[in-house]
């Protein structure tokens, strides 16, 4: 037996100090280790656990080094150790308080303090981390916690504690402000010089139109154009309506955030005008209806009270800038109702709508119709972002106003309130926004996590269908009859709802053939995950035939809104996810509702170029798709289909009208307004727009416009619906994407 290698000289065994005359604790308590401070001792509570505030606990045995654990006890170390550093000692690991807390996170709810700032309070603090200062009543300022206005307003709370003689705290206020351009007497700075002269304004009168008509106008928009929003109360609008039709001064600056309210609520009744006649007197399927051009001249004109707008940032500021956005919602979707809804944002966050109102000097009903424009404003600005592939500008995190409540003086004077689906709107908002975190999150993660972040999609599934089966049945939310006051409403409710269910499968489309051609599973993990992706697409496939017999039932009873986007994005989401269905070899019997969702939303697409544009996109990859079908179906080096068949189609069409048209006559009753089905599937739409198809298939014969397409390509159009469609589970050692 080998003897034990001989010590080093001068390295010698340190005697074991008693305890009593150590000068550090021999064992310090769990808290201190973590914070890496060091420990006196004694307790529990040791002294500096004492200052600080915080549970002192000592541990019987010391952990076992991370390099002794398993690969998973290891992950799950260092994970308590960082929750412990970000949120305190005190955090609870339970699994359900743990779940409740990351909840809290999530919607910025959580009020722990974290440990690093902890000792760090100062006296001089207020308890709140903002500011809601009030300019008027409808305009308030707000400072964040880091704002240079915050840290002034602690400065001088400091020099007031320090015995700061009255008459210098109060030069010391003039000071600060005249250094910050402020006018002392008003508190805050407004940039008043750069307001447009009143004359800009001064000339509104001569837009509005006769009193009878602007009543007209706004009963329109109340019943077709607000649904599931609020954008300014019923009562209020019509009070400022009687001000400004028997107002006998001329009209300054400080009246264009009510001018532009008043003006685009008319513009927006012009486009729902046509709602209001009978089914037998609307104007047929094929006709351009010429109310847009009055519309137009009334959002031209508001769009010149824009820059004063911006400048006040009131309260009607935000109103303004939402109808704005409402007007141009079903014109230019991404672009400018995009860019309306972002300034309606930036002017609420100006006066602190996002935060909870925490003074008492705003009478209720302002606080309450600040929350509600705020959430109105949040809801259509998320959703028009979650749809389009756009940044959402304001995290749940960061907001913490309170939700709707019932308001006597808010109510509607018919008596009928929209409250519940506005507070079920804004609910959908929210888990809609939850949705799109994990799928991104799915996307981009390494694959070693995608089961975790599928599981959570299933979770959100499951609490969406929850949540939805508890809404009410009566009136609000999901009372589909059409004698019902608040009909519309809820069929727009449950397509926004349908759309979510469509959202949250479309990705998994492509993948369904894919599992299903493996056959047996080699795991259990693998079975569950094909489970998975198979209760997605079916969820998906029925959401889009949902939503294709809702269009129904509002083209048989109430009548489609052709400037209605929630009627038009949901009907083409549903088309397009009907398509890719189809695409995988589906065997659901879903042929029927996608002709007649094509033939509803030609309906919607009237007069409309940007849909007619998208309309004609969903045609071609129809055609390709059903070209593709036929070619599949049809035997090795035979023609799908003859000259002869050619030459009959083409015939077909030409009995229909001149192929460069771009209107639909419906001779013979072959197509009829009351009978879309009826409309024939997919041909004759293709000839009007030759330019938008140019990316989806090359057209032989494309230089005459009057040429129908005679035989469509393939490949083009089935490419532009593969790439990245789904989620590749094995794209590489360490990454998946969808």
């Amino acid at each position: 037996m080998n003897d034990p290698p001989p010590r080093r000289a001068g390295r010698q065994k340190r005697p074991r100090v008693p305890d009593a005359l150590r000068k550090r604790a021999a064992r310090a308590c769990l808290p201190c280790r973590q914070h890496k401070e060091k420990c006196h001792g004694g307790g529990p509570p040791c002294a500096r656990c004492q200052q600080y505030n915080r549970t002192c606990h000592f541990e019987d045995a010391r952990p076992r080094p991370p390099g002794m654990l398993s690969a998973q006890s290891q992950r799950e170390f260092q994970m308590e150790r960082i929750i412990r550093h970000f949120l305190g000692d005190d955090i609870s690991l339970d699994p359900a308080q743990l779940e409740e807390t990351a909840d809290l996170l999530e919607s910025g709810r959580y009020r722990g303090t974290p440990p690093d700032t902890r000792g760090m309070e100062d006296e001089d603090q207020t308890s709140e981390s903002y500011s809601l200062e009030p300019l008027s009543t409808n305009i308030m300022h707000y400072s964040g916690e880091l704002s240079h206005w915050n840290f002034s307003k602690m400065i001088r709370r400091r020099l007031r504690s320090l015995g700061t003689p009255k008459d210098q705290n109060d030069a010391c206020r003039f000071y600060l402000a005249f250094a910050m351009g402020l006018n002392p007497s008003d508190g805050f700075f407004r940039a008043t010089g750069l307001q447009s002269a009143s004359s800009c304004v001064a000339s509104a009168i001569g837009y509005f139109p006769p009193r009878p008509v602007a009543e007209f106008l706004t009963n329109t928009f109340l019943e077709y154009a607000q649904t599931n929003y609020f954008y300014f109360p019923e009562t209020v609008f019509r009070e400022k309506m009687d001000y400004y039709y028997s107002i006998d001064r001329p009209l300054v600056i400080d009246d264009a955030g009510w001018i532009c309210t008043l003006l685009m609520t008319f513009a927006i009744g012009t486009q729902f005008a046509y709602m209001q006649t009978s089914s037998t007197e609307k104007p047929p399927f094929s006709e351009d209806i010429p109310d847009d051009r009055i519309g137009m001249d009334l959002y031209r004109f508001s769009c010149r009270l824009i820059p004063d707008l911006i400048t006040t940032a009131s309260l009607e500021t935000v109103q303004a800038f939402l109808l704005l956005g409402v007007y141009t919602l079903p014109i230019d979707t991404a672009g400018l109702a995009y860019t309306y809804y972002g300034l309606a944002i930036k002017m609420a966050i100006q006066n602190g709508m996002h935060r909870k109102h925490i003074t008492s000097t705003i009478p209720q009903v302002i606080v309450e119709w600040r929350n509600r424009l705020w959430w109105t404003a949040y809801s259509l600005e998320s959703r028009i972002s979650i749809l389009h592939g756009r940044p959402v500008s304001v995290s749940p995190s960061e907001t913490d106003a309170d939700m709707p409540a019932d308001l006597v003086e808010l109510r509607q004077p018919s008596g009928i309130s929209n409250l519940p689906n506005v507070t079920a709107a804004i609910h959908l908002t929210r888990k809609m926004e939850k949705v799109a975190r994990v799928i991104l999150r799915l996307r981009r993660c390494p694959r070693s996590h995608q089961d975790a972040y599928l599981h959570q999609l299933c979770n959100l599934r499951t609490d969406l269908g929850r949540w939805w089966d508890s809404l009410p049945k009566t009136v609000h939310c999901r009372d589909l009859d059409p004698a019902g006051p608040l009909f519309r409403c809820n069929v727009h409710l449950e397509l926004n709802y349908a759309t979510g269910i469509i959202y949250m499968g479309r990705p998994f489309i492509f993948l369904q053939k894919e599992t299903a051609d493996s056959g047996g599973y080699a795991s259990e993990r693998e079975g569950s995950r094909a489970e998975s992706i198979e209760r997605f697409c079916r969820n998906c496939t029925q959401a889009a035939i949902r939503i294709i017999d809702l269009c129904q039932l509002l083209h048989d009873s109430v009548g489609l809104a052709r400037v209605s986007y929630t009627e038009f994005s949901s009907c083409r989401t549903a088309l397009l996810a009907l398509i890719a269905q189809l695409l995988t070899g589906s065997s659901e019997p879903i042929g029927g509702a996608l002709t007649r969702g094509m033939g509803l939303i030609r309906q919607i697409c009237v007069g409309l170029e940007s849909a007619r544009s998208e309309v004609a996109v969903i045609e071609a990859l129809e055609r390709a798709r059903q070209q593709l079908d036929h070619g599949e179906r049809s035997p090795l080096g035979e023609m799908s289909e003859t000259g002869y068949d050619q030459f009959q189609k083409w015939a077909k069409l030409w009995r229909l009208g001149p192929l460069s048209s771009e209107v639909f006559p419906s001779p013979g009753g072959v197509e009829s307004p009351n009978n879309p089905g009826s409309i024939p599937s997919f041909d004759g739409f293709f000839s009007s727009f030759p330019q938008e198809l140019d990316a989806f298939a090359a057209i032989p014969g494309s230089e005459d416009t009057a040429a129908p397409p005679s035989i469509w390509p393939v490949s083009d159009a089935f490419l532009s619906l593969s790439d990245n469609a789904g989620v590749e589970w094995g794209t590489g050692p360490d990454t998946g994407s969808f």
